[in-house]
């Protein structure tokens, strides 16, 4: 890893101090934050006897839900409980947004530990575990879990390995270092259950979630800036009874037009919000920038951002309604 030894023994000792930790997710989680969350809290838990909160302001995805105590997150919490805090995954202090609710959940009362790896991360934490060039924040927690000397068995691999192969979109994307393999080697070796993450997190598909591809497919357009383009109204989502939780992929496909140079999807959440993602595989163009401009974040070749408004179908486009 690329995070100090300075701020690796500060978060060690900080969490060896703490009792009562809560571990939270960003919203709209995804099998990285998911595989992160509960493979620190099984490592903590377990092996240093801490008492664990897993939060998420939004329910878990069900391709997790083979995850050792999946079942465990809650909805909400009481930060008065907690001696410490962990995100995992946050690109921002906003994506939890946990901060709407407790204004001064990040305020150092109890102290926050932010384990990340988006070059985005604006460094929230009292002590910032933050490596950019990691492909995942189960990448981080590994190298956390090692320095601090606990055992990472078959179920806390199978949870870091889940986080690896969904960030890395099943090991394609341009993330993948030898490093990357590595450590994904070493926790297939500890046992990880490869299998079913495969299967459950790019290989099974409900019917409403092939419907919704469909339609995101047919509206695809690369237009003359070779950018890749298809949105989702609200409505599209309600005429094949989806959601959408059920875009979750359908942009990797976008990214593999060969005349585009990146692509965008974007579609109305539930509550009258936007959301965007940004994909590509070419090196000079930076994505996190692009999706800064509109609040948002991510990677070079992988961001995302999200913002209240509406789609609006102008025939033969869809613009944006704020």
């Amino acid at each position: 890893m690329r995070i100090s030894e300075t701020e690796l023994f500060k978060a060690k000792n900080l969490i060896a101090q703490a009792r009562k930790i809560i571990i939270l997710s960003h919203r709209g989680p995804d099998g990285d934050t998911v595989g992160a969350n509960l493979g620190l809290r099984r490592a903590l838990k377990y092996q240093w006897d801490k008492e664990i909160i897993s939060a998420c302001i939004d329910s878990p995805p069900a391709n997790c839900n083979f995850l050792p105590e999946f079942d465990s997150y809650v909805r909400d919490f009481d930060q008065s409980w907690a001696d410490l805090i962990i995100t995992v995954d946050c690109g921002a202090h906003y994506m939890t947004k946990f901060h709407e609710t407790k204004p001064d959940l990040f305020i150092g009362k109890p102290p926050v530990i932010n384990i990340d790896h988006h070059a985005s991360n604006d460094f929230f934490g009292q002590i910032n575990i933050v490596d950019p060039v990691a492909a995942s924040a189960t990448q981080i927690v590994y190298g956390v879990l090692t320095y601090c000397g606990l055992k990472i068995d078959r179920a806390i691999a199978t949870c870091l390995l889940n986080g690896l192969y969904y960030d890395t979109g099943s090991f394609m994307h341009s993330n993948v270092t030898p490093e990357v393999l590595e450590v994904a080697a070493d926790l297939m070796w500890k046992g990880a259950d490869f299998k079913t993450i495969t299967r459950l997190q790019f290989h099974t598909m409900p019917t409403q979630q092939l419907k919704i591809y469909g339609k995101i497919f047919e509206r695809m357009r690369v237009n003359d800036k070779k950018v890749t383009v298809s949105a989702m109204a609200a409505a599209d989502f309600r005429s094949v009874h989806a959601t959408p939780d059920d875009t979750t992929g359908a942009i990797d496909y976008l990214n593999a037009v060969p005349d585009g140079d990146f692509c965008c999807l974007l579609y109305e959440d539930r509550g009258q919000t936007i959301k965007g993602s940004f994909r590509s595989r070419v090196d000079d163009i930076d994505l996190s920038k692009l999706a800064g401009i509109f609040g948002g974040g991510g990677h070079k070749k992988a961001a995302g951002f999200s913002f209240p408004g509406r789609l609006l179908e102008t025939s033969p486009r869809i613009t944006i309604g704020v």
